[in-house]
């Protein structure tokens, strides 16, 4: 083997696997922070809505006065769900951004407040699911009331994330339809599953098989309690 030839084969090397590591690293990625969450007794949406003010409030003075921006999004299950009635989803730019958040809600009596007023409205799993994203495509401008689908896998034994995920980037679902999408990895353990696919777009799908439409469903576990491992919500912008 030639020096030229070596060389060639080192670099193809390391950028194979400078991909593989870009797809898994956690450095300035979006932060994804699911918060399930169920109505206390006598309480609806009504309610929480008029508790929103504040919070409202606080968020848009962190925009103006910071240049922190966050997204909030109320997640509304499409289908019966006995354990909780939505997920409170947050969008951070990156882990810094989120730190400052809770930095800034920490030390802010008009955020303690909300909270407080929240707590006789709502009830909280206090074990948030963070997910940090990696973006697969985007070009789809998302609306208040439109639909998210969200499909899990737990990788057959074999696969490995950092080997589907390159290859999801491929697939012309997400480049011949108006969707945003996204892979969600999870940054919390005791987890059943490795990643979650996060679909956005105003289309109803109805049965829709997120795993077998991304070409993935041979190499995800099957869940017997969810079709096609995917859930969907109908979903509202807190802004």
């Amino acid at each position: 083997m030639n020096k030229t030839t070596f060389f060639f084969i080192v670099l193809l090397l390391f950028v194979n696997c400078s991909q593989k590591n870009d797809v898994l690293s956690k450095e300035n990625k979006r932060i994804y922070e699911f918060s399930w969450c169920s109505y206390n007794e006598g309480h609806n949406a009504q309610d929480l809505n008029n508790e929103l003010i504040s919070y409202l409030g606080f968020v848009r003075n962190l925009k103006d006065k910071h240049g922190l921006f966050k997204e909030t999004r109320y997640l509304n299950p499409t289908f019966t769900q006995d354990k909780y009635d939505f997920s409170w989803l947050d969008i951070f730019e990156n882990e810094l951004e989120k730190k400052a958040f809770y930095q800034f809600a920490e030390n802010s009596e008009i955020y303690k407040n909300w909270n407080s007023s929240k707590e006789e409205v709502i009830t909280c799993d206090p074990k948030l699911q963070t997910f940090y994203e990696t973006e697969l495509a985007e070009k789809y401008k998302f609306s208040d009331g439109d639909l998210i689908y969200v499909g899990f896998c737990k990788l057959k034994e074999g696969f490995e994330t950092s080997y589907v995920i390159p290859n999801l980037k491929q697939n012309p679902l997400y480049f011949e339809k108006p969707y945003n999408e996204a892979i969600l990895i999870p940054s919390f353990n005791k987890i059943d599953f490795d990643f979650l696919i996060y679909l956005e777009t105003a289309f109803v799908l109805n049965n829709f098989n997120l795993l077998m439409s991304s070409e993935i469903s041979n190499e995800c576990e099957v869940y017997e309690k969810f079709s096609g491992n995917s859930l969907s919500f109908d979903t509202y912008i807190i802004d």
